[in-house]
């Protein structure tokens, strides 16, 4: 290959170019500090994990067991060989520290016993071999002398043993005194003793290939210090409990406490301190910080951390931040989706015993109605309210019950916040409100207090879920008191308040008119580039889907949640003008019900997906009961229309031609046909079984549970969205790495109000106002004259055709300034 030409800037370039002589060798291999890390282990500080990791090798417990539990969440590679080095840079340390501190006494004991580890003793024999990898038979234990005496028999040198070290013979069992033989003399010597056919010698077959890790360490240390042939007797080995105290003394002598002002490089190995630094984190307390404010899946704003890793980090991390006064949250140990069950089932509890769990409640701090003073109970309504509703609580959630969809979520999250306000910080009832109550009210969301923003990202069910985000711009707010407007006017007209008091706040809102951005829309060149990068992909069911959605979005101006909740029971066959045409009856914002044309392509994309759906076998699932309604309920408007027109419940609802939702199966607990309710758009493979906690709050996968979220396999509002923003972002990574293609911000920021916003944009020249609006399903004509008033480009090509006539008016400042602009200047 050959090798790049550099680039030469600055002074470089101004100088002539270096013959091949005068060039200066240059060091092959990785630069130099390439592998260095920024504290090498076993060099900095011992810790209680170490004597921790130490202990539990005593134990008996497995080497890689023993890294995962106590030195895993410092990273590193987790091969044996790399823990193996682990271990000889921690015994080192030890040593070092213990010689430092004067703990000789200690270091005698437990020294031996470490370095009498098998992994201790493979590792250095391995060294030894000379070969990676390649550990000698008869140096896989700790070496004793080459120049021994013959080796006597096993019993004479078991009789032996066991009178130096005043043990009986069944202290051990035969297949452990052979182990330990041949430690003491080989291999070979103990294959000679397993099948020397002696009375009390086990088979070969029988003899386990090495001892228990626990007695192997203190068999090493037995076996290492003195032997028959060099000293001509054994002394007594320590036990192990005394090599267990032994490095108990060495940790409260030579460990150290890790505190929160720490540096993260002090305790944590490999690269991971480098990658912590990268987010800003620079101390032990800086990562409590940066855990606490991400939650649960904070390590996916650190470079190369997995969630294994951070899991042990954080278990490594909650004493020590504890003790420092800082613990991580709950939000920190466990995921947002556990802690959201959980606080369900408080909030499913009712507040007062007999009570019944209320359809509004706010979620971060459930406030019953009686907590309002008695002083706001007063004047807080009319003595005999027309409505029939007790209390304000209930009077805000069946003012909340007209809406659907996320005009309902929207409305939900308004009055939320303004109920907490209202029984929080001005303890007042709705009828006790003033225009100064409602004006504090707007100063308070324009810089709402630091207790009542959330930092992240919470779900509504999560004890850290708090009304806020932030401040309030001018439009939100504006936007805010339009929607209580709206609250105090109906609950005014139903005779619950005796007065309105945002009547005379209106006119004084201060922000802008919320203003529909309808260039966020393709024009003709992006949507052609978006098509080809999609037909590009392999002809599969989920790229079909997602054809469909385009289509469908971009030429029938579907809203997000009407995708999601349209059924193939509002398709329809209708003679139109002597043609024969598909009309989707779709129920829209508050219930609206309006029909859009179907052409005959995205028809077949309609059928074609439903194949796919029945050829991976998905779609109905009888122990579903939930059901992904639309703004209407089951049976409404449309439906109602369709008998007024005579078509009754026999018209042609069914995915095929000519078919009749008497024909195929039924839903036995609807008593409907299956297909008059299959979704547009539905799942293409089976979801993944859902978590659910035990009774103890203990999560657990419930596989019997069934995971789809619609009884008739339909896909969720964020699965379309997500679908349609993944392939979006696909577009604009072709778009920058292609000549010619167009400007790739737009499709990063493209979403899927982009294709209703396509679709208007396309026939707002070709339509009737009237008939636009009714395509949309706008309820005011001003939010469709947003669209009439968007295309400036038609405004000038109008203009630029005019002509005037001579004597017309405009005429002579035209030609003035046509002459000015040909006279020559000076």
């Amino acid at each position: 290959m050959p090798d790049r030409a550099p680039v030469l800037t600055g002074k470089q370039a101004a100088q002539p170019p270096q013959t091949q002589a005068e060039r200066p060798m240059q060091r092959r291999g990785r630069p130099r500090g390439a592998k260095s890390r920024l504290l090498r282990e076993g060099a900095g500080q011992l810790g209680r994990h170490h004597f921790a990791f130490l202990r539990a090798l005593l134990d008996g417990i497995g080497l890689e067991r023993a890294w995962e539990l106590y030195l895993a969440f410092a990273g590193g590679a987790g091969d044996r060989r790399h823990i193996a080095a682990r271990l000889r840079r921690t015994v080192a340390s030890v040593e070092r520290a213990g010689a430092a501190h004067e703990s000789s006494a200690a270091l005698a004991v437990a020294l031996p016993a470490l370095r009498a580890l098998p992994d201790f003793a493979a590792a250095r024999s391995a060294r030894r071999a000379g070969k990676a990898g390649h550990i000698a038979e008869d140096e896989v234990g700790v070496g004793l002398p080459d120049t021994r005496a013959p080796s006597p028999s096993l019993d004479s040198w078991r009789s032996q043993y066991c009178a130096a070290c005043g043990i009986d013979e069944d202290f051990y069992t035969e297949a452990e005194w052979i182990a330990l033989y041949g430690d003491e003399f080989g291999s070979a010597a103990a294959g000679v003793q397993r099948t020397a056919g002696k009375a009390g010698h086990l088979p070969a077959a029988s003899s386990p290939a090495a001892p228990p890790p626990a007695l192997s360490a203190v068999a090493h240390v037995r076996l290492a210090e003195e032997s028959e042939a060099a000293r001509g007797r054994h002394a007594s080995a320590p036990a192990p409990g005394a090599v267990v105290e032994a490095l108990q003394t060495l940790e409260r002598a030579l460990s150290r406490e890790a505190r929160l002002d720490d540096g993260v490089g002090f305790w944590l190995g490999s690269a991971l301190p480098r990658d912590l630094a990268k987010v800003g984190v620079e101390s032990l307390g800086d990562l409590v910080e940066c855990i606490n404010l991400h939650g649960f899946r904070w390590h996916r704003h650190v470079p190369r951390v997995g969630g294994v890793r951070a899991r042990r980090l954080v278990e490594w991390l909650a004493p020590i931040a504890a003790a420092g006064g800082r613990p991580l949250g709950e939000s920190a140990r466990r995921p947002e989706t556990d802690l959201a069950m959980l606080r369900a089932r408080a909030l499913a509890r009712p507040a007062l015993p007999g009570a019944e769990p209320a359809p509004f409640a706010p979620v971060f701090e459930r406030v019953a109605a009686d907590s309002v003073p008695a002083r706001a109970q007063a004047a807080r309504r009319m003595p005999a309210p027309a409505a029939g509703w007790p209390t304000d609580f209930d009077a805000i959630a069946q003012w909340l019950g007209r809406f659907r969809g996320q005009t309902r979520r929207d409305y939900v999250r308004i009055a939320e916040r303004f109920w907490l306000w209202c029984s929080r910080v001005r303890r007042k009832g709705l009828a006790a409100l003033e225009e100064r109550d409602l004006r504090a009210y707007q100063a308070f969301v324009a810089a709402p207090p630091a207790d009542w923003v959330q930092a992240r990202q919470v779900r509504r069910e999560d004890a850290a879920w708090r009304p806020f985000r932030g401040p309030l711009g001018s439009t939100s707010r504006r936007h805010e008191l339009t929607v209580l407007g709206s609250l105090f006017s109906a609950l005014h007209k139903a005779g619950y308040l005796r007065c309105n008091a945002m009547a005379d706040l209106a006119h004084t809102l201060e922000g802008a008119q919320p203003v529909l951005d309808v260039q966020r829309s393709f024009d003709a060149r992006q949507w052609s580039f978006a098509m080809r990068v999609l037909h590009e992909k392999p002809d599969t069911p989920e790229r079909r889907r997602l054809q469909l959605l385009l289509e469908l979005g971009s030429t029938t101006g579907l809203r997000l949640s009407e995708l999601a909740t349209t059924r193939w029971r509002g398709l329809r066959r209708e003679r139109v003008d002597g043609q024969d045409v598909w009309l989707l009856d779709v129920v829209g914002n508050a219930g609206r019900t309006r029909s859009v044309v179907v052409f005959d392509d995205v028809r077949a994309l309609l059928e074609q997906h439903q194949r796919d759906m029945d050829a991976a076998g998905l779609g109905f699932d009888a122990r579903v009961q939930r059901i992904q309604a639309p703004g209407a309920a089951p049976g409404g408007a449309a439906d109602r229309r369709r008998a007024d027109t005579g078509g009754g419940t026999d018209g042609r609802l069914g995915p095929a031609a000519h078919a009749r939702p008497h024909d195929g199966p039924h839903d036995e607990v609807r008593g409907e046909p299956r297909d008059a309710w299959r979704p547009l758009v539905g799942i293409l493979r089976r979801p993944p079984p859902r978590r659910d906690l035990d009774p103890l709050g203990v999560p657990f996968v419930d596989r019997e549970r069934p995971s789809q979220a619609d009884r008739y396999g339909a896909l969720e509002r964020s699965g379309i969205y997500k679908l349609l923003r993944r392939f979006f972002r696909d577009v604009a990574h072709a778009a920058a790495s292609r000549d010619g293609a167009p400007d790739p911000g737009g499709f990063l920021s493209a979403s899927t109000h982009w294709l209703r916003h396509t679709f208007a944009r396309n026939v707002v020249g070709q339509v009737q106002p009237q008939v636009l609006q009714r395509l949309l399903g706008h309820s005011d004509l001003r939010l469709t004259s947003a669209y009439m008033n968007a295309d400036e480009a038609d405004l000038v090509r109008g203009m630029r055709a005019l002509q005037r006539g001579p004597g017309e008016p405009g005429e002579s400042v035209a030609g003035g300034r046509a002459a000015l602009e040909r006279t020559p200047p000076g």
